[in-house]
């Protein structure tokens, strides 16, 4: 059997409680024509990127189910006619793919990285070796400046050197 993925949005006006049958008469669907639901995931509410209908806000819906070819095209036809959905994408996938799920702010928190622990002497002192030697190679590099310098005839001073050549 193919696998499939199916996302649609209903229309905000859809209360929790018959949210929750909306997507159980949907995943119905499915098993009933033989299929498998590998995946059913109500996602948040969300901000439209564009109005549809008039509509600003839906809530996603994703499923992934293993059915017959004949299915996406039931739950097709159902989507269209069905007043709550305002807009929905069946795919079939050659391979499954990974579930995704909508990301929780719980997830995030378990995801936040342990404090890195404080760097020990050696290696503070390890950091501030190379800053050490670039501050010594200026010094040498204004030396041989000088050095360069004094291999050439000083520049004469305005009013002194072409008073003493005259006199």
């Amino acid at each position: 059997m193919p696998f499939y993925e199916a996302m649609y949005l209903v229309h905000p006006s859809v209360d929790d409680e018959r949210l929750a049958e909306v997507i159980a008469r949907y995943n119905q669907v499915v098993e009933s024509a033989g299929g498998v639901i590998e995946h059913s995931a109500k996602w948040d509410r969300r901000r439209l990127a564009y109005p549809i209908n008039k509509v600003q806000e839906a809530t996603y819906v994703l499923m992934y189910f293993r059915a017959d070819p004949s299915v996406p095209a039931e739950l097709d036809r159902l989507f269209r006619i069905s007043d709550e959905v305002i807009r929905h994408l069946i795919i079939r996938h050659d391979k499954p793919h990974l579930v995704l799920t909508a990301v929780t702010p719980e997830d995030l928190a378990e995801a936040e990285p342990e404090p890195q622990p404080v760097a020990t002497e050696a290696a503070a002192a390890a950091e501030a070796e190379p800053v050490a030697e670039s501050v010594e190679e200026e010094p040498a590099a204004s030396e041989e400046a000088a050095e360069e310098g004094a291999d050439e005839a000083p520049a004469p001073a305005e009013g002194s050197s072409s008073d003493e050549e005259t006199a």
